[in-house]
């Protein structure tokens, strides 16, 4: 095992890092961001081994993690709540320099593995301490398909991945070798409009298997009260909106989002609560705060509209934010 798991330079690692960087993507046209996309799910009690999920559940947190460098701790997985039976699975690309063969070493509590191309290069599963294991393949320069999985059973968990070739010394894979795709992916959240019945006068329960009456994509959430028919639809009175996508948040640090809304609105981030503008009621508006880490986390916002007034308004702020509606910029579907 390492002492340390920051990157050893000296001038060698520095001239491949930089053709790193320099490197085009294997596809042409490809869209990268930097990261990797990591999906961390709670998991029940006595977890044993990597889980086969279904399509459908939901990770209790998504978000872009720049490289895998998470030293053994006994508290929670840094930037989450989870501490016990979770399962981490990091998606994206890894850009290789130069043609030639490269070890890569897996150091976790407990099980990870990883996969290039989709074949499997280490193995170091089971239930164990924080211990290492390696795996060489020979790649061609270029990027190549990653994806890393990793569960914690209890106790410590930890999960570091590294790598070493000729001329470059043993090392995280650092983040300016880590990406993931972008194509697909477009600003703006997912707007779901349903129609309710007449005399609704709270959130409803659709089922999965309702198609909505209108679907489209809203740059923000920013509707200002208005007696008239929802801006670019029919919708006048008794309906509900569902808003779902990601949001970017910038920096790690505390958040206060705010909803003002006619009648009530909620907002959920990583499938925690975080603001309950519920009821009947006039403009007016509610906040909540979260501590967020740098990266992407999964929202939904939820707003329905009884008669009369009808409006939406989705706001945030932090230590270097002014008070503003969130920007397109920063929401994704």
């Amino acid at each position: 095992m390492q002492p340390t798991h920051a990157a050893i330079l000296n001038t060698a690692p520095m001239l491949l890092l930089a053709a790193v960087l320099a490197t085009g993507p294997a596809v042409a046209g490809e869209a990268l961001e930097s990261g990797l996309v990591g999906r961390y799910y709670q998991m029940p009690d006595d977890l044993q081994d990597f889980p086969s999920l279904p399509a459908t559940q939901t990770p209790t947190v998504e978000r872009v993690d720049p490289e895998i460098n998470f030293a053994s701790t006994l508290e929670a997985f840094p930037g989450t709540k989870l501490v016990d039976n979770f399962y981490v699975s990091w998606t994206g690309v890894i850009r290789i320099p130069k043609d030639g063969g490269y070890t890569f070493y897996l150091e976790s509590d407990d099980g990870s593995r990883l996969f290039l191309d989709g074949k499997e290069v280490v193995d170091h599963a089971g239930l164990h301490e924080m211990s290492e294991r390696s795996g060489r393949t020979q790649l061609k320069a270029g990027d190549h398909e990653l994806k890393v999985e990793f569960f914690d059973a209890g106790e410590e968990a930890g999960c570091i991945l590294s790598w070493e070739t000729a001329g470059l010394t043993k090392a995280v894979v650092p983040a300016a070798a880590l990406f993931h795709k972008s194509a697909g992916r477009a600003p703006g959240l997912l707007a779901e409009y349903y129609q309710t019945p007449e005399g609704t006068e709270d959130f409803l329960d659709f089922p999965a298997s309702k198609a909505p009456d209108l679907k489209r994509v809203d740059k923000n959430i920013n509707f200002e009260s208005t007696q008239d028919n929802w801006p670019g639809t029919n919708f006048k009175d008794f309906f509900y909106i569902r808003w779902t996508g990601s949001i970017r948040v910038p920096a790690e640090g505390k958040y206060d989002f705010f909803l003002e809304s006619d009648d009530g609105s909620r907002l959920f981030i990583d499938g925690k609560p975080v603001l309950d503008n519920g009821g009947a009621h006039g403009m007016e508006e509610v906040s909540g705060s979260v501590s967020l880490t740098a990266g992407e986390h999964v929202l939904k916002v939820e707003y329905f509209e009884k008669d009369i007034d009808a409006g939406c308004k989705f706001s945030w702020k932090s230590e270097k934010i002014a008070k503003q509606i969130v920007p397109a910029e920063v929401l994704f579907h």
